[in-house]
């Protein structure tokens, strides 16, 4: 495994997105967001921002707690996938003079949306969180796993035909409960939870390390003034970690460590990891399953 660090005094973190997920909503890009300090995801929300890679609105702000509609989360999808190939649709609730017209044509293509019974697609619908883990779960073509959702404290609002999907995304490390032991299945996502929920999907398809790899370069890492865990990563193995989304992190080069606040984490947190090996950053998102010394 190699490290390559520039040779200076300090060294600051930072995040490289590796995926080039743009929103194509009708939106506009109008510098950095004034309403994400302090959000749990501001850490991404701001860099794809500052790449240019997401747009807020034109008051300046990107709403991170704002719902997103179904519409709105095919069209994330499908550039994040690049998906381009389109097949002739019956939806009774959508016509050809919509602007997400082409957006369903393509989803329909890929084959991560059906449509529900009585032949609408509801597009405009806010969508919700066991509505996403399906996507995710049929886009990376993982098997469903109900066991992996019967942790979750609201597992009985969970509907039947999503309850799979949502162990499997969960097991996968792609989505995760909350802090009270709550899946929330029915809780409209938020923008940004979909910005991070993708982030993961396509930060675990393109970058070119194997779980091992990653694995071995948390463990290698050296840290002074950091609270270590042990995750379960996607049922591989286990991993020390730590949350990375503190941007008051440095490197020094004469203690050989990076230095920085020391973070208290709790079983059931959502952590946040970055990582580096043989050239490459990632970030990952994971839940803490259980702690050691």
């Amino acid at each position: 495994m190699i490290y390559k660090l520039k040779r200076r005094k300090k060294y600051r973190l930072s995040f490289m997105i590796i995926s080039m997920l743009i929103f194509i909503i009708p939106l506009v890009t109008y510098g950095m967001a004034t309403d994400i300090s302090s959000h749990w995801a501001e850490t991404v929300i701001s860099q794809w921002i500052g790449k240019g890679l997401a747009k807020g609105y034109p008051d300046g702000t990107f709403r991170p707690e704002n719902p997103i509609t179904r519409a709105e989360f095919m069209a994330l999808v499908n550039n994040a996938f690049q998906f381009s190939e389109e097949v002739d649709i019956a939806f009774i609730d959508v016509a050809e003079d919509d602007w997400y017209f082409k957006t369903i044509k393509k989803a329909k293509a890929a084959g991560y949306i059906q449509g529900f019974p009585d032949g609408t697609i509801k597009p405009n619908n806010k969508i919700t969180r066991q509505e996403v883990a399906v996507i995710i779960a049929r886009l990376k073509e993982l098997d469903t796993n109900e066991g992996g959702a019967s942790s979750f404290k609201d597992v009985d609002a969970i509907d039947h035909w999503s309850k799979g999907y949502i162990g499997a995304v969960t097991i996968s490390g792609y989505m995760s409960g909350y802090p009270d032991g709550t899946f929330s299945p029915q809780k409209h996502i938020t923008r940004g939870e979909a910005l991070y929920a993708l982030n993961n999907v396509i930060d675990s398809g393109v970058v070119a390390l194997s779980e091992e790899h990653l694995l071995n370069a948390v463990a290698k890492q050296d840290f002074l003034g950091i609270t270590y865990i042990h995750v379960e990563l996607a049922e591989v193995a286990k991993a020390s970690v730590v949350r990375a989304n503190d941007m008051d992190l440095t490197y020094d080069e004469g203690d050989g460590k990076w230095k920085g606040t020391t973070l208290g984490l709790n079983v059931g947190d959502v952590v946040e990891i970055f990582i580096t090996a043989e050239g490459a950053e990632v970030t990952r998102q994971v839940m803490v399953k259980n702690m050691t010394d």
